[in-house]
């Protein structure tokens, strides 16, 4: 009977269900809303209960059940902390799931873009999180929990830093931006009425993307506060990155000839085109560790190394080079 491995890419904003077979054959996709027990209500139980559907309408569509998964890899927003890793594990559990691993999402880009399987993985999109793992398997999370823990990037941060400009300009005596503009048109705003814009969660949370998108392209054109903005995210990743490094050590790594690996995952690192903040992000990242480093962006679906992952967990070993590269995926 056939058997599959499956990858599970569940983001806050969205979930990524990629099914191949053990030998490496790409058998579906599905790009669906989030299952991260953050997100709903009833917490873990609405978490299980919206991927049990998700799921049953990805076994469903190609006439399989749990059973025929041989093993899988899940990386869940939300699997932060250690109570939340051992709740999250009994939902996947009740679900049918035996034979499969379960972190926070940032590990799935180490698994998906480094062929070692050493390196960090800087998530940036709609929340940020870094996650390393060194040559002895070692892994490390730093932050993905909120401003508490530094977690100064991501599409709500972001957002939120240009609307603190918008307002500060008007009330605050800083400086004059290109953003204000056309945000005002944005948000049928006037100067009389931006505290009550300002205070307006709701609209702000539905124009979220459009607010980040004046923000990238007044930073593209030169635009200094809008250029700090961003910078100042690429600086916040870099820390956190730079502190993985150093506690997790990579001994072997960081040179020249064998840098270490930062894949960097999530829609404000690839949808953005403002390019400063990945350079400041990886200059700050070499002068904080004293290492050598290289960008590897993950172009396909974060999913993917849960693939990777649920193979390594299977055979005991960390996949192939050649099986890496037979799993071609569709166009998205």
């Amino acid at each position: 009977m056939q058997k599959y491995y499956l990858g599970v890419d569940g983001g806050n904003t969205k979930t990524d269900y990629l099914l191949c077979t053990v030998e490496g054959k790409f058998i579906d996709l599905l790009h669906t809303g989030t299952c991260s027990h953050e997100c709903f209500d009833d917490g873990y139980n609405g978490m299980e209960k919206a991927m049990r559907s998700q799921l049953n309408e990805l076994f469903s569509r190609n006439g399989i059940n749990v059973e025929d998964i041989a093993a899988a890899g899940f990386g869940l927003a939300g699997a932060d902390l250690p109570h939340q890793v051992v709740e999250l594990k009994k939902r996947v559990e009740a679900i049918g799931f035996t034979c499969y691993g379960l972190a926070n999402d940032g590990i799935l880009g180490i698994k998906g873009a480094s062929e070692s399987g050493v390196g960090l993985c800087a998530v940036n999109g709609t929340g940020t999180v870094v996650v390393g793992i060194n040559q002895g398997g070692d892994i490390l999370q730093v932050g993905g929990v909120g401003h508490l823990t530094g977690d100064f990037a991501g599409g709500g941060y972001i957002r939120d830093q240009i609307i603190t400009a918008l307002y500060a300009f008007h009330y605050r005596c800083d400086a004059g931006s290109a953003m204000f503009a056309p945000l005002l048109q944005l948000l049928g705003a006037t100067q009389e009425n931006l505290i009550e814009t300002v205070c307006d969660w709701d609209l702000l949370y539905r124009n979220t993307k459009e607010i980040i998108k004046i923000g990238a392209q007044a930073a593209v054109e030169g635009d200094a506060v809008a250029e700090k903005i961003f910078d100042s995210v690429g600086v916040s990743i870099a820390k956190s990155a730079a502190g993985a490094i150093k506690r997790l050590s990579f001994d072997g790594f960081g040179t020249a000839k064998n840098p270490i690996d930062i894949v960097q995952v999530g829609s404000i690192w690839h949808k953005i085109p403002y390019q400063g903040m990945s350079e400041i992000f990886l200059k700050t990242v070499q002068e904080l560790s004293g290492k050598t480093c290289r960008i590897v962006k993950l172009e396909a679906t974060a999913a993917l190394g849960g693939v990777f992952w649920a193979k390594e967990i299977a055979d005991g070993i960390a996949p192939s080079a050649e099986y890496r590269r037979l799993i071609c995926l569709p166009t998205q």
